[in-house]
Parts: C-alpha cells; sequence; structure tokens
C-alpha cells in the first residue's frame, strides 16, 4: 500500500513501471531523494530560481495537464482538487487552497510539511521554487488568464507552514524584497 490516492492508479492499471520508467496514466515521472531539490533551494541563487520558477510553470501549464487530460472548463474545481490531491500524495507536502476567488483571478494556497522547505538548513529566501511554479501553472490554466505565485511565508524561514499568493502580475507590490526576489521585473 502507497497511498490511498496511488493505490487506486494500481488497482486500476493506471500507474505502470515500463522499460525502468514509471509511468502514471501515461504521464512519464520519476522519484528522486529531497536531497536534490534542496540541494538547488539552498543556493539562494535568484537569477537560477526565476529560471527555474518560469520553466517549471510553463512545463505545467504546455505538458502536465495535458497527460492528465484535465479540462477545467469541464471538471471545474473537481479538476482542481485532482491536481491538488495528486502533489500531496506524491510527496509535496499537505497542500490546502485556503482562498480562491475565480472572478479576481486569486489564489491562496498553504502547504504543510514540505518536505523541501523542512529539509533545508541554510536557505535565506523562501525555499519552494518548484512549487510555486506548478502552482502558478496550475491556477494559470484554472483561471484562464496568466497568474504568477509568491511565497509569502516559508517553512524554512521558520514559519509554520508555507504560503502562496497567486494573482495577476500586476496586483504584486515591487517594493518589497520577497516579490522582486521571485517574480521577474520587467
Amino acid at each position: 500500500m502507497l497511498n490511498s490516492f496511488y493505490d487506486k492508479f494500481i488497482f486500476t492499471s493506471g500507474l505502470q513501471y515500463t522499460h525502468n520508467n514509471f509511468f502514471l496514466l501515461n504521464m512519464p515521472f520519476t522519484i528522486i531523494p529531497i536531497d536534490i531539490l534542496v540541494g538547488l533551494a539552498e543556493m539562494d541563487d535568484k537569477d537560477l530560481n526565476i529560471k527555474l520558477y518560469y520553466s517549471v510553470k510553463e512545463s505545467v501549464k504546455n505538458a502536465v495537464r495535458k497527460d492528465f487530460q484535465i479540462d477545467f472548463g469541464v471538471q471545474g474545481e473537481k479538476g482542481l482538487d485532482f491536481m491538488q490531491t495528486f502533489f500531496s500524495a506524491s510527496g509535496w507536502g499537505k497542500i490546502d487552497r485556503t482562498d480562491l476567488d475565480l472572478e479576481k483571478c486569486h489564489a491562496l494556497v498553504s502547504v504543510a510539511n514540505s518536505p523541501i522547505a523542512m529539509n533545508c538548513k541554510k536557505c535565506q529566501t523562501p525555499a519552494d521554487t518548484f512549487l510555486r511554479g506548478i502552482l502558478a501553472g496550475i491556477f494559470s490554466i484554472y483561471f484562464k488568464k496568466d497568474v504568477e505565485c509568491v511565497e509569502s511565508n516559508c517553512a524554512a524561514l521558520h514559519a509554520n507552514q508555507c504560503d502562496f499568493v497567486i494573482k495577476p502580475i500586476e496586483e504584486f507590490d515591487f517594493t518589497k524584497t520577497a516579490t522582486r526576489g521571485q517574480l521577474k521585473v520587467d
């Protein structure tokens, strides 16, 4: 028994291991030690983190959604719930939406027990660059409008949990160091 989410896919043959590769609903994925992602997070390299964030965001928008065949227009919040459950069950921490405003394209998301943040010992800035990109990609699809994600609290910096603010880029305050450190300033 892996967890209730993955057990369903094992039972229905939706999770496969073929030619030394894992596939979930025909989407290839890998299992990696968290220390690899922690090593990247602890580099505290602003330019690298921004490049990683936008790369992950675009990958989610362009590939992950298609691989999972998610259509938020048809599935609405059920599709969003599936993505939340998938990433929680995949070991990214306990992900909860604490607020969602479809009209304004705003979301607040909290993550308890982020494995990256919990294992970072040397971070000076928020650690969850990959998760920010994942959330920005998912919510850009869901809102049908490009949105960005800033980590406002991070467990790597001694917060109780990691908190993420998702909204259109023009609504972020670029006078704040945290915003400038996580998003491109054009």
